[in-house]
């Protein structure tokens, strides 16, 4: 039968692939679901791609930005949802796959069941170019069940921890606020 998956820190997947040789897991023993916010942990990236997992607990949202540089293309594992394009939002559930062009304003929610996903962008967005299309808003902290006290990024929606000072630093987007 298969291994056991043991507990992992959020870091890049392609390094437990390099010390495993051959690695299986559900899309919810990699990425724990917080009510704060959407979380990502990234499988690979490189200058011509970066390519990760993203987990949605239910009903929730990230916010519309726009990757000038970058396409995008996700492939739902599990749960529905909505990707977000302007006014023509297109239905998620387990085994879809969206592709969207640079410099399309986007994002996503999470049905009721929550929302998990493959994320592959095409080359690996360059730093400082995302621009924030729709405004956030972030929650009351909250102690976090995997540690902490965390609250949702006003910029993106992701989960994000408190950090030594009080103040919060977003994991997907790295806002700190």
């Amino acid at each position: 039968m298969y291994a056991s998956v043991g507990e992992r820190a959020i870091g890049n997947l392609d390094e437990v692939l390099d010390n495993l040789g051959v690695f299986r897991s559900a899309p919810e023993d990699l990425i724990a679901t917080c009510p704060s916010g959407f979380r990502r942990v990234p499988i690979t990236i490189g200058g011509g791609y970066y390519i990760s997992l993203q987990g949605f607990g239910p009903d929730q949202r990230a916010f519309a930005h726009t990757h000038p540089d970058s396409e995008e293309w996700v492939v739902i594992l599990k749960g529905s949802g909505q990707a977000l394009f302007a006014d023509n939002p297109v239905p998620l559930f387990a085994g879809v796959v969206v592709g969207r062009g640079a410099a399309h304003p986007h994002g996503f929610v999470s049905g009721a069941d929550g929302l998990h996903m493959v994320s592959i962008q095409l080359p690996r967005p360059a730093e400082g170019l995302t621009t924030w299309d729709e405004a956030g808003e972030t929650s009351e902290p909250i102690a976090c069940a995997f540690g902490g006290t965390c609250r949702r990024c006003p910029r993106c929606g992701g989960h994000s921890t408190v950090m030594p000072g009080g103040r919060y630093s977003c994991e997907n987007c790295g806002l700190p606020f």
